[in-house]
């Protein structure tokens, strides 16, 4: 189906937050108003949804699906807006999907940016409404940093926003992968240590283009099920959150129920617990043994995981992967 790109936006334009999935912002008002300060120094004009200050009765989410729906809709709607920044992500994404209008939000295109969970609008965007979308940070966890946003995200922000012009991407030089402390502010607004090192680790090298897609890797087979996804000849892009679970069976799950036999190539993020060249090795001894017949470019320790900063990429734009060179998206009109 063909892929609609969103006008660019440039820095000066409307950024509406909003939260889709866990209610962070009603909890740490102090990384609200750091994170729309940092917007604000860089230039952005910046409001929030209606709803996006609830909490559901359970807790777990910013007020009903419905409610965050109504949030996501309306910044479609509103001429004012340019851009769609989610507030956070963790859980309760796919719930809004059934409130959604496809047709409206295909009627009033312009660039929505999620992460993690977030994933489930991307794939929304693009297989129902046939709009591109980016992904690869929130505006809690990457925009209201301890200190302020890092250089790189708000470059990342900018050049990714601007879809007029190609998107290159290098190694971070450092990284960080210390967890934030959401419910404790004393601890929140500690400035992470960047103590992980930057660079990519190339499995099998090569060159490649295809559409990027992916996400977390519990969230994979959900979404290729829900969706009908047929990754023949995509570049598959996944990392694996801060939750302690072992990626080898999950991994296994992901051969098992979806078909990866066909990819262009691979991408995955570094992890945020595991030093590189642990993690690494782990990479290559799944994917040697659940994927030894796949001859495809494939690079670990991307700058597109659960560490910090992460790129902001265009989900579902095609992407070109060389292992003797940087990820480069040559933006315009796609198709998926």
């Amino acid at each position: 189906m063909p892929l609609r790109i969103p006008a660019p936006v440039k820095p000066g334009g409307h950024l509406r937050i909003l939260s889709p999935g866990m209610p962070t912002m009603a909890y740490i008002p102090d990384r609200v108003r750091r994170g729309v300060r940092v917007l604000a120094d860089a230039g952005w004009t910046v409001s929030l949804g209606a709803n996006a200050l609830l909490v559901a009765e359970d807790g777990l989410t910013a007020g009903t699906a419905a409610d965050r729906a109504r949030d996501l809709m309306d910044a479609f709607l509103d001429p004012s807006v340019d851009a769609i920044l989610a507030a956070d992500a963790g859980l309760g994404s796919r719930d809004l999907l059934e409130a959604l209008d496809p047709e409206v939000i295909a009627a009033h295109p312009k660039p929505f940016i999620g992460y993690c969970d977030n994933v489930f609008l991307n794939y929304f965007l693009a297989t129902r409404a046939g709009i591109g979308s980016l992904y690869g940070a929130t505006f809690m966890v990457h925009i209201g940093e301890a200190g302020g946003a890092y250089p790189e995200t708000l470059d990342f922000l900018a050049r990714a926003l601007d879809s007029s012009a190609p998107l290159v991407y290098e190694p971070v030089p450092t990284r960080t992968g210390d967890l934030i402390d959401w419910y404790v502010p004393e601890l929140e607004r500690v400035p992470r240590e960047r103590d992980i090192p930057g660079g990519w680790t190339w499995l099998r090298t090569g060159k490649c283009s295809g559409p990027l897609l992916g996400g977390e890797i519990t969230l994979l087979p959900e979404l290729a099920e829900y969706f009908g996804l047929d990754l023949t000849g995509a570049v598959l892009f996944w990392d694996i959150s801060y939750h302690g679970l072992e990626v080898g069976p999950l991994f296994e799950q992901l051969c098992a129920r979806v078909d990866l036999t066909g990819l262009a190539g691979m991408i995955i993020g570094g992890h945020p617990l595991r030093a590189p060249d642990e993690w690494a090795k782990t990479i290559a001894e799944l994917v040697d043994e659940h994927l030894a017949g796949l001859d495809c470019p494939i690079v670990v320790n991307a700058d597109l995981s659960h560490t910090c900063p992460s790129w902001i990429v265009p989900f579902g734009e095609r992407v070109e992967l060389d292992s003797a060179g940087p990820v480069v998206f040559r933006r315009g009109a796609q198709r998926w």
